[in-house]
């Protein structure tokens, strides 16, 4: 697998591999998250490349881990050695999603990326601390990094809304995120077959290259997604999913 590939990979991850929020259950101050583990498969055309491992766990003072491990598989494990992890943690509080720590990790055999963002809501900024950037800026209400603002985009699904955007923390900058529905259609994949609200996704200014596919009977549960590259075409789709019971 090229570098290209891999870096198509970690993309795909970013945009919406960690849209998964089952069994959603909103009050007038507070929100109910099932803990669940759930199974993808990553495919560039006919060839499977990647599998993803996805989990949410919760704990009983509403603080929530979110966590993406993903490697390739098949031929491409014999090329390439590449593991991304990426995690956000947090807190939900009154329909909201406050990150409090972001982590992006790109191993491969020579070289390990980084990301390592802390977020000081009481001064209002974040930092991020690692060997290859060194960097802080001011942040405001409501402001994601690159994993949180899915939590934060499946509770406005949730909500009967048909467009959502978010500041996101991301390279020293504040980037714009826009998500908008386009259509309501029926899916079949291996895991099932869905009806599905049909988002795509803008990064600022730019033309879209990235499609979701949500089930809302799987609690909006993104069933498909796939990212367009120079380099052909990357597609997600659900293989399995297991909804957890208990709090940690």
């Amino acid at each position: 697998m090229s570098d290209l590939n891999m870096r198509s990979l970690g993309k795909l991850l970013l945009a919406g591999w960690t849209l998964l929020l089952p069994d959603l259950v909103l009050g007038e101050t507070d929100v109910s998250l099932k803990p669940y583990s759930a199974e993808y498969r990553v495919s560039k055309g006919s060839f499977v490349i990647g599998r993803a491992t996805i989990t949410l766990s919760l704990s009983s003072d509403d603080r929530y881990t979110y966590r993406a491990f993903t490697a390739p598989v098949g031929l491409a494990a014999v090329f390439r050695k590449d593991e991304i992890t990426e995690l956000s943690e947090g807190r939900l509080r009154n329909d909201q999603v406050i990150p409090s720590r972001y982590l992006y990790t790109h191993k491969r055999p020579k070289r390990t990326r980084q990301v390592n963002l802390d977020f000081n809501w009481r001064t209002g900024r974040v930092a991020n601390r690692t060997p290859d950037s060194n960097w802080s800026m001011e942040i405001h209400e409501g402001t994601q990094d690159k994993f949180s603002q899915q939590l934060a985009l499946s509770l406005a699904l949730s909500r009967g809304e048909k467009s959502a955007e978010y500041q996101v923390a991301d390279g020293g900058l504040l980037k714009s995120y826009r998500y908008t529905e386009i259509s309501r259609e029926p899916i079949r994949i291996e895991s099932g077959h869905y009806q599905t609200i049909k988002l795509e996704r803008n990064k600022g200014d730019k033309p879209s290259r990235t499609t979701l596919w949500f089930a809302p009977d799987l609690n909006f549960l993104p069933v498909r997604i796939a990212k367009h590259e120079k380099d052909g075409d990357y597609v997600m789709e659900l293989i399995s999913v297991s909804w957890l019971d208990q709090k940690s």
